[in-house]
């Protein structure tokens, strides 16, 4: 069992008693306060170091929360995806004619993300109660690391979304109406001094599973700094910074570069719905998304911020510890239809409908094999599924094991039975249901269902689940060699990669590009990355060429066809109108 999941246990029993404190809530109308509206002192709410522990695990069971079940943070309404045709009727994400100040989406990560600077802030008055006594000053100073990288952490998040946004450094004993924002640099100088102070403090590697150390911290810490130095125009100072940051990164975790854990040992291994652990097609970017592979303490060099999920906790409490990617972005395969000249009088309607033998594929139409039980809620864009794969011959990132291209028909009653459907054999007039299947997200067979002992129906996965891996380190210290004209250095980090990936063709420094750094994003990190993030971050120019040039519902499907006329996500009308002492600026472009 691990660590972690005894901290989720006892989180369960702990809850009742922040929200007994007045702790675990905020005001949804107005989303920078940071307290109930009753008297609040620090002595009053912290009576004992425990209570002080259980709002560090409100940190992080808050952040995995949304880092893990906010798809727009993944990446929804950007290049890489977006809620299909069927689904919603064009009205997707990104067609940005939808988008106001009163969007709903980016209003719940702001209000998300000041609730993670509140539970921050808790923390540290917490451990600034007189009044308690501590078992030693490390574990009162651990506690202080915590809080302080979960406060850098948002607020840098929130200046690479929204800009500059107000610095809430504490509580208040009365309601305030009066907040200014500051500037984005000012936001990330701010996220950088709280990431700084995690750094020096956190140990090196986490304490459990689950937990932060230094890795992360530093990792966070180059991202601060790349952003910061994009919006000084590309300060060199600045950018040296986050260099030196994610070296310290790669001086404490290496790459995963042979196979590993769980389903690699073809002596080992436990099996699971009756299907054996060890996995023969499978490769080491395989085997970093297979559940018992991601923590550190299970043989991971790489995973720096692990968000952890767990079936017996999740069956046992209840709660969202479940990763609900196989239905949420599988496709329909078994709504697809032949053609009337593949159609067979005694067959189905599709290659993957009906007279399918459970012995081999357990599930029938939901099986693993097709991906499970998808509903096709998010769909990848032409960007994801083919153009950042062209001539790229080799790219184990690309394989069968990791993303699954082509089927058979498993149809037992129709002449192709057992025989790859091609697409000219279906119909067209569903085919945006039609789309590979990433491993990432659905498993490649039952044994990476583990609720179907307790009735699951193969729509989520019970794996942990990457805040921050070393991979992406790698990318953020390219770009930021890229911003100072060390395209060499840049192209040294990113075949890094792609040498683990097998590509037979490595980036040559005059290839390198932003576009081709943020295509390197998308074929490592789709799902993991905050894309929205990465985009926003940084210029206005690059951010319009990937939404205009690849996203949904400008590219693939062309609703949108207008410009884009804001570089940042809206600040929320209610916290504007809710700061009634005080003007709170809109950003450019939204009215």
């Amino acid at each position: 069992m691990k660590r972690y999941n005894l901290t989720l246990r006892r989180y369960a029993m702990t809850a009742a008693a922040l929200l007994s404190l007045g702790l675990a809530g905020c005001n949804d109308d107005v989303f920078l306060e940071e307290h109930p509206d009753t008297f609040y002192t620090a002595e009053d709410a912290f009576q004992t170091v425990s209570q002080v522990e259980a709002c560090v695990t409100n940190m992080y069971v808050h952040a995995r929360y949304w880092l893990q079940n906010n798809y727009i943070l993944r990446g929804q309404g950007t290049d890489l995806y977006d809620t299909p045709m069927w689904r919603s009727s064009g009205n997707g994400l990104s067609n940005f004619s939808t988008w106001s100040s009163d969007k709903s989406e980016p209003n719940q990560i702001y209000e998300a993300f000041y609730q993670l600077v509140s539970y921050a802030n808790q923390t540290l008055e917490g451990t600034d109660v007189k009044t308690l006594t501590w078992e030693d000053p490390a574990t009162r100073d651990y506690f202080r690391a915590q809080a302080h990288f979960f406060r850098g952490y948002a607020y840098m998040v929130l200046g690479e979304l929204f800009g500059g946004v107000p610095l809430v450094t504490k509580f208040y004993e009365a309601p305030r109406y009066d907040f200014v924002r500051s500037s984005r640099a000012e936001t990330y100088r701010f996220a950088i001094s709280e990431l700084k102070a995690a750094a020096d403090t956190l140990p090196d590697y986490p304490k459990g599973a689950g937990y932060v150390g230094k890795g992360v911290a530093y990792h966070f810490l180059a991202e601060a700094y790349l952003a910061l130095a994009t919006e000084l125009g590309n300060n060199r100072d600045t950018l040296q910074l986050a260099v030196n940051a994610a070296t310290e990164v790669t001086r404490l975790h290496s790459l995963m570069t042979e196979r590993f854990g769980s389903r690699a040992n073809p002596n080992g291994g436990e099996e699971m719905n009756g299907v054996p652990a060890y996995y023969a097609d499978g490769d080491v970017f395989f085997d970093l998304f297979q559940r018992g592979n991601l923590d550190r303490e299970e043989g991971n060099t790489e995973s720096l911020w692990v968000l952890q999920n767990d079936v017996e906790v999740w069956h046992t409490y209840g709660g969202n510890q479940v990763v609900s990617y196989t239905g949420m972005f599988s496709p329909v395969l078994r709504e697809m239809k032949w053609k009337p000249e593949y159609a067979e009088e005694n067959a189905g309607s599709g290659p993957w409908n009906t007279n399918i033998d459970e012995t081999l594929y357990p599930g029938g139409n939901f099986c693993a094999y097709i991906g499970g039980r998808g509903t096709s809620q998010n769909a990848p864009t032409v960007y994801l599924c083919e153009d950042i794969w062209k001539d790229d011959p080799g790219d184990i990132r690309n394989s069968p094991a990791n993303i699954r291209r082509e089927w058979v028909c498993i149809d037992s009653k129709h002449s192709l039975y057992g025989k790859t459907v091609s697409v000219d054999m279906l119909q067209t007039d569903n085919m945006d249901r039609f789309y590979p299947v990433w491993t990432k997200f659905c498993p490649v067979d039952d044994w990476g269902f583990e609720d179907l002992q307790y009735g699951g129906n193969r729509s989520n996965m019970f794996r942990d689940d990457y805040a921050a891996r070393l991979a992406e380190t790698y990318l953020l210290r390219a770009e930021a060699y890229l911003r100072l004209g060390n395209k060499d250095l840049a192209a040294d980090d990113i075949n890094q990669l792609r040498r683990r990936a097998k590509c037979e063709r490595e980036v040559a420094p005059g290839d390198v590009t932003i576009y081709y750094i943020l295509d390197e994003r998308a074929r490592e990190l789709f799902l993991e990355e905050r894309r929205w993030c990465t985009l926003l971050r940084m210029e206005k120019e690059v951010m319009e060429t990937q939404l205009l040039g690849h996203a949904y519902y400008t590219a693939d499907y062309p609703v949108f066809t207008g410009t884009i006329d804001w570089h940042l996500f809206p600040i929320p009308q209610k916290a504007i109108d809710a700061n009634l002492d005080a003007k709170l600026e809109q950003n450019e472009g939204w009215y």
